[in-house]
């Protein structure tokens, strides 16, 4: 009960960031039947990956049966679930085999090379294609994803596309401008956990940048370099980030993940009917961790979160952002609130007010929207979505905005 419980909460919040597809990753497990119930009932498509990733695999006939009973198993079990619509080979594995440099890594050269791409072969391209078809018959298969990394111009014509030279190659998100695949099935940007998950797997002396809990939750290869490469590209001068306590420097990394992804996406969608679709990476995280997650390990959603719900609205294309957010003039705000019955209330700015964040100390706390934009004098209505809070303790609500961080 409570793993279906779990599962509700993870949807629906897909479900509710306008989400239609989620990908089951090959580097992962096969979920629950309780999972793909609810994707039915929700109208979530699910691209079903084989649990491949990260590795060649032998091709003995030990191995290819056991294969072939795992294989079996799992598509008669998810078969008869309408939101199943694609099964993929594996994750990643023909790109890295190709172009990662695991031939000299694992110092196969020759016939030894030879044999294991062979065995490849045979497991993804032919049994797993002859298997699908056998048990399942009225899906389509795809041996691995991506067809072509994201160095290579093919990945923008052919198959689906990996592109990470937006986080892993430092690039701008204006990149998505010339390089936006038919299918853009990984892209991401990383950002902290919320500050109340933060708290949750530390002491208060633990609770500064880069102190050795804080690393040991990010363990992306110079994910903190990379965020701060971000950060001052975006954000903040160099300087000013470096005396971010880790509370601002969390909510920045949340706005700059909201930044890059909205922006990622408005491009994506501008490139229709070439493009014809999005996956991000990713929506949930599985520790308490900092990562490309919209939603943390406490299922509660980041800044980006808001983001992608309005990026991937159908009633309205999203807009590019046309000033950093670093140059943006920022005056000192003043916030008011008004209640508006039993579980709405508006807030007003006396100046234009940007990513303006509204939380609690406890962290329960859940509004219909957050780290939105205020024109000076116009009010937002917003509802309470939480049974801990109601409008009696408006009061104990907090508000951090660009300003505080960037200027104050």
């Amino acid at each position: 009960m409570e793993f279906g419980r779990r599962y509700i909460k993870m949807l629906l919040s897909a479900k509710d960031a306008n989400m239609n597809m989620l990908r089951v990753w090959g580097g992962g497990v096969y979920e629950a039947n309780d999972f793909y119930d609810l994707c039915d009932s929700l109208g979530i498509m699910v691209w079903q990956d084989f649990m491949f990733a990260g590795g060649m695999y032998p091709g003995d006939e030990a191995f290819m049966i056991n294969v072939r009973e795992e294989v079996k198993y799992q598509i008669e079990r998810l078969k008869e679930h309408p939101c199943i619509v694609l099964w993929c080979g594996n994750n990643e594995v023909e790109e890295a085999w190709k172009n990662w440099g695991w031939q000299n890594q694992f110092n196969l050269h020759g016939a030894d090379s030879v044999k294991v791409w062979n065995d490849y072969k045979r497991l993804f391209q032919d049994s797993l294609k002859k298997w699908v078809d056998e048990f399942d018959g009225t899906r389509p298969y795809v041996s691995t994803s991506p067809k072509n990394g994201w160095g290579r111009k093919e990945s923008f014509t052919e198959g689906d596309s990996h592109y990470w030279g937006v986080w892993w190659g430092l690039e701008d998100w204006e990149v998505f401008e010339n390089k936006t695949g038919r299918f853009v099935s990984e892209y991401g940007m990383q950002a902290m956990p919320n500050w109340n998950t933060i708290k949750s797997f530390t002491d208060p002396t633990d609770r500064y940048l880069y102190s050795p809990v804080i690393r040991s939750h990010q363990k992306a290869s110079d994910g903190f370099k990379k965020l701060n490469h971000y950060l001052t590209r975006y954000f903040i001068d160099s300087a000013k980030l470096s005396r971010l306590s880790l509370e601002d420097y969390t909510y920045l990394s949340q706005c700059m993940q909201y930044y890059i992804l909205k922006n990622s996406i408005a491009v994506h969608r501008s490139k229709y009917p070439a493009n014809m679709g999005t996956l991000l990476w990713q929506l949930n995280d599985c520790w308490p961790v900092t990562s490309w997650s919209i939603t943390d390990y406490s299922r509660q959603p980041k800044a980006a979160w808001y983001a992608v719900r309005e990026a991937y609205r159908d009633d309205v294309l999203p807009v590019k952002d046309a000033v950093y957010p670093k140059d943006l003039k920022l005056e000192k705000p003043v916030f008011t609130f008004k209640p508006m019955g039993e579980s709405s209330f508006t807030i007003t700015s006396n100046v234009d007010a940007s990513y303006v964040y509204l939380y609690t100390e406890n962290g329960k706390f859940n509004v219909t929207e957050n780290y939105f934009n205020l024109k000076a004098g116009v009010s937002k209505q917003l509802s309470l979505h939480d049974r801990y809070f109601n409008i009696q303790q408006v009061p104990q609500i907090k508000i951090k905005s660009l300003y505080d961080t960037l200027v104050k």
